[in-house]
């Protein structure tokens, strides 16, 4: 996160792009209508990029958080220098290690927004846009 320095309010789309100009391999977001009773999220890892397709019809909190629990497996891979076979990853493939890093990891970074947002507001650079979670994780550039 610290090499990233992203700004507040957090926005998923602009983290996932920061992530995949690091990283080398471009990070593309899909919202998708998911069956009710299927995977809230899927990452698809190709070659030269990775798509999180994310459940359409839920809050955008929500979104936020799914989208950052299937970056999560991505960070997990690159730090454990392995990278999954060209496949959609479903999370009943993941093993309950798997898992749990990927949720430790999106936890992590919806921790850091909130921390930094109060922060803020301690020192006084409140915004109307900065009070909440909901509010300092939003899903911009061209999600509704």
């Amino acid at each position: 996160m610290r090499r990233l320095a992203p700004s507040l309010p957090l926005s998923v789309t602009t983290l996932c792009d920061s992530i995949g100009e690091l990283r080398g391999t471009p990070i593309k977001l899909l919202e998708w209508d998911l069956p009710a009773d299927g995977p809230f999220g899927v990452l698809i890892s190709r070659h030269d990029e990775d798509v999180i397709a994310y459940q359409a019809k839920t809050t955008k909190a929500h979104q936020a958080h799914i989208i950052l629990h299937e970056v999560g497996h991505i960070v997990a891979y690159d730090l454990a220098g392995e990278r999954p076979a060209t496949q959609m990853q479903f999370r009943t493939c993941y093993s309950d290690r798997d898992e749990r890093d990927a949720e430790i990891i999106a936890s992590t970074i919806m921790q850091y927004a909130i921390s930094m947002s109060r922060r803020t507001r301690r020192y006084g650079l409140d915004e109307p846009w900065r009070p909440s979670v909901y509010n300092s994780l939003v899903l911009t550039d061209g999600l509704t």
